[in-house]
């Protein structure tokens, strides 16, 4: 296997599991004196790439020491399970209302296979198994760790879901964000910058509760962010400001459409509609057709999302 990998600076490694497409769900290997810590994993499908990736950069297996998760949600984390088992010296840390779902997690595979279906689940995730109980450590907020000479601290970041961390990065001044700071793919990047939107998935969404996290994650001045999907950014007060705008955007097509008698289909298309305008705002010169079939991923999972949020206010 040839895993496809940006190396960046601070010792700091942007790798593309290839999940669903290419340049769509990234996880990070950080290196420092020796010793290495994965952040995020994607799922039981992405571990053949994070072990080549090792591999390929003649990193052995016992020197991994960590295994640092910003969420369960399968795309960052459900690849925890299998990956703990080729590294022998490693701990797993993830949010504590995170910890039991690893540890069993048959109620996420419900859910998952609930919503999506098996055939989907076995083509595109392929298997969700445990982690020992005893490899994993709970994050909370302000816990600091050390991977060779450079210190990793945990911030608790509400918002997108309830049991996201994201790791702040004092070396790279840079924060290990999952989904907390947006999605934004590198397609869209123009002379204006990157296009950054908010990625609403059920079933914790808090559009108040995410804008102060990120209000929050702006005092640290951080000069970059390692983004799930996709790769690393500079990100600035803008970024925040773009971010917090379309968390606005979203919400609002959410609470006109909250009275559609088939609501979930018109959020939907809204949604295409308004990321297709902010894109063209943007000065993205994508045809509509490429851009509709790079959005297509995030519009069902943003779409359910506002739903369920639209449920839990109206009750």
């Amino acid at each position: 296997m040839n895993p496809i990998y940006h190396q960046l600076d601070f010792g700091i490694t942007c790798i593309d599991t290839e999940h669903m497409r290419k340049d769509f769900v990234a996880a990070y290997l950080i290196e420092d004196e020796g010793r290495a810590a994965f952040v995020d994993t994607g799922c039981y499908l992405s571990v053949p790439t994070l072990l080549a990736t090792l591999d390929a950069k003649n990193i052995k297996r016992e020197n991994v020491d960590y295994i640092l998760l910003t969420h369960i949600h399968l795309d960052h984390a459900g690849g925890a399970g299998e990956l703990i088992k080729h590294l022998p010296n490693a701990k797993v840390y993830v949010h504590e209302y995170g910890a039991a779902h690893l540890i069993d997690p048959s109620k996420l595979r419900a859910g998952v296979i609930g919503v999506y279906g098996e055939l989907f689940f076995k083509q595109f995730l392929g298997d969700l198994i445990p982690t020992p109980e005893d490899k994993v450590i709970i994050a909370k907020d302000g816990d600091k760790i050390t991977l060779g000479n450079r210190v990793l601290k945990f911030i608790d970041t509400p918002g997108h879901a309830r049991h996201h961390v994201c790791i702040w990065d004092e070396k790279s001044q840079g924060l290990f964000s999952g989904d907390t700071l947006g999605v934004s793919y590198r397609e869209f990047d123009t002379d204006q910058g990157e296009l950054i939107f908010p990625p609403t998935t059920p079933v914790q969404f808090d559009p108040e509760t995410w804008k102060n996290t990120i209000h929050k994650l702006m005092t640290l001045q951080p000069k970059y962010a390692y983004l799930t999907h996709f790769n690393r950014i500079e990100f600035t007060q803008q970024s925040a400001d773009m971010l917090i705008e379309h968390i606005d955007g979203f919400v609002e097509i959410a609470n006109t459409l909250k009275g559609q008698p088939n609501r979930h289909k018109a959020i939907k298309e809204s949604l295409l509609n308004y990321l297709l305008d902010i894109a063209t705002k943007h000065g993205v010169v994508l045809d509509e057709v490429q851009q509709v079939k790079l959005f297509k991923g995030d519009l069902e999972i943003c779409a359910q999302g506002l739903g369920v949020w639209l449920d839990k206010t109206n009750n």
